[in-house]
This record gives C-alpha cells, sequence and structure tokens, in this order.
C-alpha cells in the first residue's frame, strides 16, 4: 500500500522569485530544496501555469526583460511546474470564491490556492505579503516567503 504524499502549496510569486531571480530569490531556492528534500509533492490550481505565463509577458512588454530571457524563463518554468499536481473543479472554484468572500479580498485568484490547500489540509507559501497580511490573523497555515522562520 502506497503511503499518502504530503502536500504543499505555492504560489505563482514563489516560482517567479526563483526563476526570474527577483526579491526572495534565495529564500525560495531554499524553500524548493528543502520540499524536495522531505518529499513534498507541490500542488496548485490550473491557474498557477497561466500566472506564470502572464507575468512573463508583461515583463517583456514592460522591457524589464529581454525576449530571448523571457524564453530561457519559459523553459525554467516547464520544467519546475513538471513537478506539480494541478487541481481544478467545480468545488474548488466555488470554495475559492466563498473564501475571497469570507477573507474579503478583492479578487477570487489568490483564493483558489487556499481552496487546493484547505482540501489538501497543507500548508500554502506565497510570495505576495499583502495576501499574507490580509490571511495570516485566520489562516495561520499559510506562508510568507519573506517571514522569519
Amino acid at each position: 500500500m502506497s503511503e499518502e504524499p504530503k502536500w504543499m502549496i505555492v504560489d505563482s510569486g514563489i516560482f517567479l522569485a526563483s526563476v526570474q531571480k527577483e526579491r526572495f530569490g534565495k529564500e525560495v531556492d531554499r524553500l524548493l530544496a528543502s520540499l524536495r528534500e522531505a518529499n513534498f509533492q507541490l500542488a496548485a490550481p490550473t491557474l498557477l501555469r497561466y500566472e506564470l505565463i502572464a507575468v512573463v509577458r508583461k515583463n517583456v512588454y514592460r522591457k524589464s526583460i529581454a525576449p530571448s530571457d523571457a524564453r530561457v524563463i519559459q523553459e525554467a518554468i516547464n520544467e519546475l511546474t513538471d513537478e506539480i499536481t494541478f487541481f481544478i473543479d467545480d468545488d474548488l472554484l466555488k470554495r475559492g470564491y466563498a473564501i475571497a468572500e469570507q477573507l474579503s479580498l478583492a479578487t477570487a485568484y489568490d483564493s483558489q490556492y487556499l481552496s487546493v490547500a484547505e482540501r489538501l489540509h497543507c500548508d500554502f507559501w506565497t510570495a505576495d505579503e499583502r495576501l499574507f497580511n490580509a490571511v495570516k490573523q485566520n489562516l495561520n497555515w499559510v506562508h510568507w516567503i519573506g517571514q522569519p522562520i
């Protein structure tokens, strides 16, 4: 009988910090390495892949990265996302909306990650300090990459 996976949810900002070497890039690399070492299975809503590509495109448009760099970043994203189990279904979408409503979040993007973490009974890591600050009083399983451990 196989053992149930130990799940961990990470958002798009975590992956972007790793592949674009953004703020907290070193912390993210340490986090991802420790998760691999501890045999965590990464999970996310399907939305993650679209968010990653959208941000890369926006950065090219704003000329903060070169088109050739974007192609390299996209390859790195593809490698990283190969390690992720993606989730999407009507119940998750509905629950994500309800979480956004309950926590007074302006949009339901971030709450989709929260709904997956809630379903899998696992922690969620984010690079979004505003999201962390908005939910930390209610959801002690949400962690910000910039917080001291």
